[in-house]
């Protein structure tokens, strides 16, 4: 039987954990947020193109599609 999810935690990260969470203090100003959304938009939209391996249409950047059900495109050498 395999080890419970508590287990691999603490087998990973030490029992107490050795990592911290920090969260920040000061608000973001809203160039801030922007550029974080901008950043995390482009990062998604290059993960489903990996999956894909292809460019990924807009409605499956906003969800609008069931990526899982689509099948990607497989490059055939010959």
């Amino acid at each position: 039987m395999g080890r419970s999810l508590s287990d691999n935690f603490k087998r990973r990260f030490g029992d107490p954990a050795r990592i911290k969470v920090r969260y920040a203090t000061d608000k973001m100003t809203s160039s801030e947020d922007l550029y974080r959304s901008e950043q995390i938009s482009k990062a998604y939209a290059g993960v489903l193109k990996g999956i894909l391996g292809r460019e990924p249409t807009q409605d499956e950047i906003l969800g609008k599609v069931d990526v899982s059900k689509t099948a990607p495109k497989i490059k055939q050498w010959r």
